[in-house]
């Protein structure tokens, strides 16, 4: 099980990573003509668009993770409930990678930095979700058996 910890991290990593490569990235090439404007009579039609989108998949990949954790059989192996924590894992930050990648393209599109708040919301979400060993236990309330091999 060791293992399937590992995994999920590595998982983790590669999204978290790709999120900030392509924030620096696009930040090193607009950081001359970046402007921050929130006003949406000026940065229309984009501001509605890319702030909202972000927010719901904020609050999507909240959504999907307490329920796809909810399914998982309390009675089943230790193996199948790492598993379906992967998977709900997976598709939460997706999601959160989804939106923080949607509005980096939002600021890489308008060189607007106002856009870049709501990418960083999402990261910052993305990486307080890092697993771990405790996270793990707690979540699928694994027995000390079960947990002693994570």
């Amino acid at each position: 099980m060791n293992n399937q910890l590992k995994t999920i991290q590595i998982i983790h990593l590669a999204l978290c990573s790709s999120v900030l490569l392509f924030a620096l990235v696009t930040i090193f090439l607009n950081r001359e003509i970046m402007f921050f404007d929130a006003d949406p009579k000026t940065t229309a039609p984009f501001n509605p668009i890319f702030p909202v989108m972000g927010l719901i998949t904020l609050s999507a990949s909240i959504f999907f993770y307490r329920n796809l954790i909810a399914k998982i059989d309390k009675t089943a192996s230790d193996n199948v409930k790492i598993n379906m924590y992967q998977s709900a894992f997976i598709i939460s930050s997706a999601l959160l990678e989804g939106g923080a990648l949607f509005n980096i393209v939002g600021f890489f599109m308008t060189r607007n930095s106002f856009f870049l708040i709501f990418g960083a919301a999402n990261f910052i979400f993305l990486v307080l979700k890092r697993p771990t060993k405790d996270k793990l236990i707690s979540t699928l309330q694994l027995q000390h058996p079960d947990s002693g091999s994570l």
